[in-house]
């Protein structure tokens, strides 16, 4: 028993001198990597970059960062120029000159196509002359009224509106007088900017 501790300590004191030597070349050889490093540094042949300046060039891009979103949300908040009630109401108002007919009133295609715009308006100004004309030879007068609107989507400062509407019709126009005067229409009508107002750039009517 005696000989196998006394081997032990022998075995462990001839591996302490292995040990120390090799923690002092893996300290030597940090030594001489971090001198490569200086050297090269010193021969401009890599750059240094000191943690100070790490750090302001995050702040920067952090920065950077903040000021890029406050431009998208201030570009967002300008491109909205209308509210939803403004896009409504302004559907009405044309909506009650386009479905309206009346022959005492000779400007009433001009006035719709000052209300429109697009391919809306391409559509209504091929068409303008004979509508004044079908409208003078029948005597068709009528009123009309927004009964309800809606957006359906919206774009920024376009949005698609429903509307429901009612015609009331008079003069030689009309329909029997013992027959309903009165006629209900639903439309999609696209509400978009265009020279300083909302128009109409495009209209459907829906069953």
């Amino acid at each position: 028993m005696k000989v196998s501790e006394t081997n032990g300590r022998a075995a462990a004191s001839s591996g302490a001198p292995e040990l120390s030597a090799d923690r002092a070349a893996r300290r030597e050889l940090r030594e001489a990597l971090d001198e490569l490093h200086r050297i090269e540094v010193d021969a401009g042949l890599r750059r240094r970059l000191p943690r100070r300046r790490w750090v302001v060039a995050g702040l920067v891009l952090v920065v950077a960062l903040v000021l890029a979103g406050v431009a998208v949300t201030a570009w967002t908040r300008d491109r909205a120029h209308y509210s939803d009630a403004e896009l409504q109401s302004a559907a009405a108002e044309r909506v009650e000159v386009l479905i309206a007919p009346d022959s005492c009133d000779d400007r009433r295609a001009q006035r719709i196509l000052a209300g429109a715009t697009g391919a809306f308006y391409d559509e209504f100004a091929q068409s303008a002359d004979s509508y004044t004309e079908f409208v003078r030879a029948n005597g068709t007068v009528a009123e009309s009224s927004v009964d309800g609107t809606g957006i359906s989507v919206r774009d920024g400062d376009s949005a698609t509106v429903l509307v429901a509407a009612t015609v009331v019709f008079a003069g030689r126009g009309a329909p029997d007088a013992d027959g309903d005067q009165a006629r209900r229409f639903r439309l999609r009508v696209l509400v978009t900017p265009a020279d300083g107002s909302l128009k109409l750039g495009a209209v459907q009517y829906l069953p």
